[in-house]
């Protein structure tokens, strides 16, 4: 079991080839490589978590929601936020949205010469699009919102341990420049601490004596649990204390660069992928965008299973992706 554990640093992780096409302080653009012309017209922009490593969505080959997006003829980009360092304690999530974002999808406009794009985002980079797309309806051709919380008034246990009464934002950001990666993951696996911290090795052992189990695939997974990012210091404070503690994107009190950001002012059709045991984000967190966006098409697929396992467990490309790919035919 130890080789298992200790092997799974150097698991093979994000293999999709890809080229850098856009960069920006520690954020990166990248255009996964087509050996054919891309059979849809309109390309896909991946934004992805500011806590997680970016190859969640390019775990491994055959558990690759990339490679199965690339193997359907569409055209994808995905904005890797990089590590953040002390010198990017002021960078907040109004900076990421507003200048990083809309540079990120000019970059995409002049590398495929169109104007409109799928903006499609995951955990708290599904928060982030959602929030892009109600600045920039002219770019957004659609919306795609993985397992994404938008209203934090019932957040669950995150909205109870992140509380203005007990979490201490201030404190830490004043501490930390950038909150050390282990604060968000310690958060995260304390919400089941006895499956987090005891279960995982647990079922590894009972699974190590079967045939079939497939040690790679394990380690992998495991790489990506075990590999957080590190939270610039506005950003954590701005998610804290405008998101989960005011509620302000839900009560239609959200400014960023002086501009209203209002679900509202989303029209695009919208497609809302939920977990029904989602832990990080809740469905009281993510149920609300089918009714408050001004789409004509927006519709909900809501998948039997837990935040993560649903975009790249076992049963994700028969589940979930093959559904998304229809979905994203059809709106092409």
């Amino acid at each position: 079991m130890a080789r298992a554990v200790l092997g799974s640093v150097d698991a093979p992780v994000g293999l999709t080839p890809k080229e850098l096409v856009w960069r920006k302080n520690k954020a990166r653009l990248y255009r996964y490589v087509r050996s054919e012309p891309a059979t849809h017209r309109t390309p896909i922009f991946l934004v992805l978590p500011l806590i997680n490593r970016a190859y969640i969505l390019d775990l491994r080959p055959g558990a690759s929601f990339v490679e199965f997006l690339l193997g359907e003829g569409f055209d994808v980009f995905l904005i890797d936020w990089g590590t953040p360092g002390d010198e990017d304690q002021a960078l907040d999530v109004t900076t990421l949205v507003t200048r990083y974002l809309p540079r990120a999808a000019k970059a995409i406009q002049r590398a495929t010469g169109t104007d409109q794009m799928t903006v499609l985002g995951y955990c708290i980079g599904g928060t982030l699009a959602a929030c892009f797309a109600a600045l920039h309806p002219e770019v957004t051709r659609n919306l795609v919102l993985l397992t994404a919380p938008l209203d934090f008034a019932d957040a669950g246990q995150f909205g109870r341990m992140t509380a203005r009464p007990v979490f201490p934002v201030e404190r830490l950001t004043d501490t930390f420049p950038t909150i050390p990666a282990r604060v968000p993951d310690i958060g995260t696996k304390l919400l089941n601490p006895l499956a987090n911290y005891v279960g995982t090795y647990r079922q590894l052992w009972d699974k190590l004596g079967q045939p079939t189990f497939d040690v790679g695939a394990w380690q992998a997974m495991y790489r990506w649990v075990n590999d957080s990012v590190p939270f610039a210091g506005a950003a954590f404070r701005q998610w804290i204390v405008e998101f989960y503690q005011e509620n302000r994107l839900a009560r239609d009190m959200l400014d960023m660069d002086g501009r209203p950001v209002r679900l509202a002012d989303i029209r695009c059709p919208v497609l809302n992928i939920a977990a029904s045991r989602d832990q990080i984000a809740p469905r009281p967190t993510t149920s609300i965008v089918i009714d408050r966006v001004s789409s004509a098409d927006a519709s909900e697929i809501l998948i039997d299973g837990g935040h993560v396992g649903i975009v790249v467990g076992r049963t994700a490309s028969q589940n979930l992706w093959p559904r998304v790919g229809v979905w994203l035919s059809q709106h092409d």
